[in-house]
């Protein structure tokens, strides 16, 4: 995308309701946490935890409508970003890793034979000797190695690659982590992130001299071009892949993919730290929602207490009088002890419900007011 792009606040609201905000964030050139601000900033509701994974599953998903523009709220917004935008991404761990990696004592030589090789590179040797002969769950189960996708011709050369780079991000204190099982990857920790990284080779699309067709054979076959690269798998909008080109291959660029390593660190804590602020955002609206829901059927309450006090006073009205006219219409020949036994009674229940009229929730109102 360009540098800048103004977007209206009905588009974007359009846009925030038609797809995660993960994807208009890439399309942007900026962050999903910035999307977010920039929504908030703007008044345009945003869908709630859950609303893409309902819709994708067929559930009825409410969206909330747009609220009306407010006095001093702005119709339009300038994005400005750029999917390069990390490549200029500097800090002062940047920065000195930047230096240390320029000075010559500091080059990172790939040695042409394998000679005491890193713990991990062992493991991945060990468990590519006994994968032909082994059974694809017991294979599994080996010990972790490296993630690597290359050829068998161009095996030997990536794993010196490789231990030649462990090695070296071991000299300058950061720690690497192999893992295995079906989702097994290899990662280093870099000031408390963890980034995951892999070699692999391309391959190319070969016809398949044998397909006919209308045949179950593969039209085409892929062929490893020899062509090796070192891969980031952490999002990061820019260069994330460091490859062989026709002059340098990447054996002369690990020190610059160290850099790279430190930079996708950098932006992941960048990113943490704007999920952290988003997370603790939502939370306190979420917390405020409530509140007004909570008040809201307080009030309700409240009315409800209101009118059925008035309704009952009412009753209470009612019997008094009808008490009265029983006492006024009684007849000489009446049973006057038994009366007067009625009559206590009756005004014992008509005192006993007005006296519950006369305490109602004005403490629970005066605490909402404070």
């Amino acid at each position: 995308m360009s540098e800048e792009i103004t977007i209206s606040r009905q588009d974007l609201y359009n846009l925030v309701w038609s797809k995660p905000v993960v994807k208009i964030a890439k399309d942007f050139g900026i962050s999903d946490v910035a999307v977010a601000k920039i929504c908030k900033k703007m008044n345009i509701p945003k869908p709630g935890l859950g609303y893409w994974a309902k819709k994708q599953h067929g559930k009825r998903v409410r969206q909330t409508p747009l609220p009306a523009l407010q006095h001093g709220e702005s119709d339009t917004y300038t994005i400005k970003g750029s999917m390069d935008a990390n490549l200029n991404l500097t800090s002062p761990l940047i920065e000195k890793q930047k230096d240390f990696e320029s000075t010559n004592s500091n080059k990172i030589t790939v040695k042409k034979t394998l000679r005491n090789p890193h713990h991990l590179v062992q493991q991945t040797i060990y468990r590519e000797k006994v994968r032909d002969s082994s059974s694809y769950h017991e294979w599994i189960n080996l010990p972790p190695g490296l993630t690597m996708s290359v050829s068998e011709d161009s095996y030997p050369r990536a794993i010196r690659i490789m231990d030649a780079l462990l090695k070296a991000l071991e000299k300058r204190g950061f720690t690497i982590t192999a893992t295995s099982g079906y989702d097994g990857h290899t990662s280093v920790s870099i000031d408390g992130e963890e980034i995951i990284f892999d070699i692999f080779e391309s391959s190319r699309n070969v016809a398949n001299p044998e397909w006919k067709p209308g045949s179950y054979d593969r039209q085409f076959n892929l062929e490893p071009t020899g062509r090796l690269s070192l891969r980031i798998k952490n999002y990061f909008e820019g260069q994330k892949v460091i490859s062989d080109g026709k002059v340098q291959r990447i054996e002369d660029k690990l020190n610059d993919f160290i850099i790279l390593l430190v930079k996708v660190s950098e932006r992941e804590k960048i990113r943490h730290q704007e999920r952290m602020e988003w997370e603790r955002e939502y939370q306190e609206q979420a917390q405020r929602e409530r509140e007004i829901q909570l008040e809201k059927e307080r009030e309700q309450e409240r009315v409800k207490e209101l009118f059925d006090n008035a309704d009952t006073w009412n009753k209470c009205v009612l019997t008094r009088e009808y008490i009265a006219a029983v006492q006024s219409h009684a007849d000489r020949d009446s049973d006057g002890v038994l009366l007067d036994s009625w009559v206590i009674w009756a005004i014992q229940q008509v005192d006993r419900l007005e006296s519950r009229l006369w305490h109602p929730s004005i403490s629970d109102l005066s605490k909402s007011k404070a």
